[in-house]
């Protein structure tokens, strides 16, 4: 049952039954759009020239009621009683023709410092039913809102015609959300932002508020859940994604302890109370509460100009030439287009860079690809990407070109006269003359480097920390790759075969190491393969591993830190890998046999990173145990990616 034919049905079906009827939907809905609900993550994809929130808060925290009901109606005031006890506001929105609704409340809203708006009219489906209709009933909701004194409105059951809804004399709306195929009406607006929606001929602006966190009813009454970890996990990426974290409950199905038990629609306002403690101790500072028309007048400042810059700041070119890349550019890329600057991404297809791209919704452009591990035609293939990304960077006109070691670009950048920066973390990889200037941790030493000092910076910690402290684990992804329980499971990366500091000893470690964990039997191997071809080889050397599924090769790309969280332990032949692991506080083994670099050599130091450097080491020194998992990573400082975007900025500006 969609949209208006709910309704229709609605009133002859049992109570009871039409929440047995939501629940079966809602379970079929959960496993079909597993891969954009709770989490879309093209939703957390920055509206163009998006100056940030106030005060450099890093989130917004934003907090909404429908009272659906009378009973509803009746329990504001306590709602009210407990978020002036936890020091947050939230707006109200009130169904005028459903039930009786006190003038007196409708005051005190407002005289408390709670926001106040107009929820549908009659709460029955129909408003939405034809365009024709809605005109009609809108002089009534306006008439409302008048008299209510208010420029809000909150759509019932989420129906929405945005363009309808410049008849309403509005500032700001709620009426969709980002994802949620639970609603009858489940296409969402994609995106944890609000935004102006425009009616020319009207000259009219509201702004739309869509809600991001899962409403209490669909999470305690449909989908029956017990604890509020849907919310956390959901508000942690939220805050990570500098978005609009708003959270839609209806005091109607909150049980206030007041006599008897809960309702079989109730569920306890502790719960709720959870929530907002978790948010204000976690992320002290660090957010805005605003009521919606607080949100809806900055959005609308802005629209005008006002809030933002009127020079045209200069571009950044990024190029992600390996799948390392996407998670470490992607938290910089959001800061930079915080911060005004427009920025432009290539991209080069190898080893999976494209499918987590599209994994972490980074938009891009694809350029080249990877010319396997011949090395005379390797360099002949950096020669051609060069030239193929020439017309890109001439049509982008970008002041400064940033990687993390694509020679593609430095070669392209220093034909067009492009200034670039590498960034780097392995002193041993070529190709670092080639760049304008260098950034690398704090650990590598500068002098090491053929550049003149002034022209090295550093950044503190590794390069990890800029995005592992933004990770939200996922638990699906044991259901999703069936791994039994009771198994060690560890992630295993084979060595980069391909890569010019490749050493065969390192091959012989990882056939070491698999042989050693299938002769346990019960340690569930996933291994991730870097090419197509290696794929091949590792199903065609352990045909009898792979049927039996002590080695599972996932069939998609799949963020690698979620299956090193869950994982007992990690062995990878890569230094990236190595350090997410670390950063991670997981287990980790290198089987990396090229030469050891500054980073690995610290974390060795520090006993976060256990080097393996003959076959006689597999039995000694790598421990099968299992790991004891926290809820999620520990929340660190953004020192690190607060030091890299700093550098940048401050080259790009000094570009000329």
């Amino acid at each position: 049952m969609t949209g208006h034919l709910f309704y229709f049905v609605k009133p002859l079906v049992p109570r009871a039954s039409q929440i047995a009827l939501r629940r079966l939907r809602a379970q079929h809905q959960m496993k079909k759009y597993s891969d954009i609900w709770p989490i879309d993550q093209r939703a957390a994809t920055l509206p163009p020239g998006w100056p940030g929130w106030p005060d450099g808060k890093k989130f917004a925290l934003v907090l909404q009621h429908d009272v659906d009901t009378l009973q509803g109606h009746d329990r504001v005031r306590h709602l009210m009683a407990i978020e002036e006890e936890l020091g947050v506001r939230s707006t109200f929105f009130i169904v005028p023709k459903r039930y009786p609704v006190s003038k007196e409340l409708l005051k005190e809203i407002s005289a408390r410092g709670f926001g106040l708006g107009v929820h549908g009219l009659k709460h029955d489906g129909k408003l939405f039913r034809s365009h024709n209709i809605f005109q009609k009933k809108a002089t009534e909701v306006n008439a409302y809102l008048r008299a209510w004194n208010t420029r809000g409105f909150s759509s019932p059951s989420m129906h929405h015609q945005l363009d309808w809804m410049h008849h309403l004399h509005i500032d700001y709306s709620t009426s969709t959300f980002d994802t949620d195929p639970f609603e009858p009406q489940p296409d969402g607006a994609c995106t944890i932002f609000p935004f102006a929606v425009h009616h020319v001929p009207k000259q009219h602006v509201f702004v739309e508020l869509p809600y991001t966190l899962v409403q209490d009813f669909t999470l305690f009454v449909i989908l029956k859940k017990k604890d509020i970890e849907l919310w956390t996990r959901k508000l942690a990426w939220i805050a990570g994604a500098g978005g609009m974290a708003l959270l839609n409950t209806h005091p109607d199905y909150m049980y206030f302890g007041h006599g008897g038990k809960p309702g079989r629609e109730e569920y306890p306002v502790d719960l709720y109370r959870e929530f907002i403690l978790h948010a204000k101790s976690t992320y002290e500072n660090e957010y805005w509460n605003p009521l919606h028309s607080e949100v809806a007048e900055y959005i609308r400042t802005r629209e005008k100009g006002i809030a933002m810059t009127t020079r045209k700041k200069k571009t950044v070119w990024i190029d992600l030439d390996n799948s390392p890349h996407v998670p470490f550019f992607k938290p910089i890329i959001q800061e930079l287009q915080k911060r005004g600057y427009p920025v432009t991404i290539t991209i080069r297809d190898c080893s999976q860079t494209q499918q987590l791209a599209d994994l972490h919704a980074v938009p891009y452009t694809k350029i080249g690809k990877h010319y396997g591990k011949n090395k005379i035609v390797k360099v002949l293939g950096t020669l051609f990407r060069a030239t193929q990304l020439l017309p890109h960077a001439m049509k982008a006109k970008p002041a400064l070109a940033v990687s993390h070691g694509s020679r593609a670009l430095l070669l392209a950048s220093k034909i067009m006269g492009i200034p670039s920066l590498g960034i780097g973390d392995y002193e041993h990889a070529q190709g670092f003359f080639l760049s304008e200037w260098l950034m690398v941790p704090e650990v590598i030493p500068r002098n090491i480097f053929p550049l003149p000092p002034e022209r090295i910076f550093t950044y503190p910690g590794i390069k990890e920390d800029v995005y592992v402290p933004r990770f939200i684990p996922d638990p699906a992804i044991l259901t999703e790759l069936g791994i039994p329980k009771g198994h060690f499971l560890t992630v295993i990366r084979p060595p980069a075969v391909a890569a010019h500091y490749h050493n065969p000893e390192a091959d012989v470690l990882f056939d070491t190491a698999v042989k050693y964990l299938a002769h346990k039997g019960n340690v569930t191997m996933i291994v991730l393969p870097r090419y197509a071809s290696q794929s091949h080889e590792i199903m065609s050397k352990y045909p009898a591993l792979v049927a039996s599924r002590q080695i599972i090769i996932p069939k998609r790309a799949h963020d690698g830190l979620n299956l090193m969280w869950f994982s007992d332990f990690v062995i990878s032949g890569g230094g990236t890998m190595n350090r997410e692991a670390a950063a991670l506080g997981v287990p980790v083994y290198s089987i990396f046999r090229g030469k050891i670099g500054a980073v690995d050599r610290f974390l060795s130091k520090e006993g976060r990173l256990v080097l393996l450097e003959k076959p006689e080491d597999i039995k000694t020194k790598l421990k099968v145990v299992k790991r004891t998992i926290p809820a999620s990573p520990a929340r660190a400082e953004d020192k690190t990616l607060d030091s890299i975007v700093g550098t940048i900025v401050k080259l790009i500006e000094k570009t000329g």
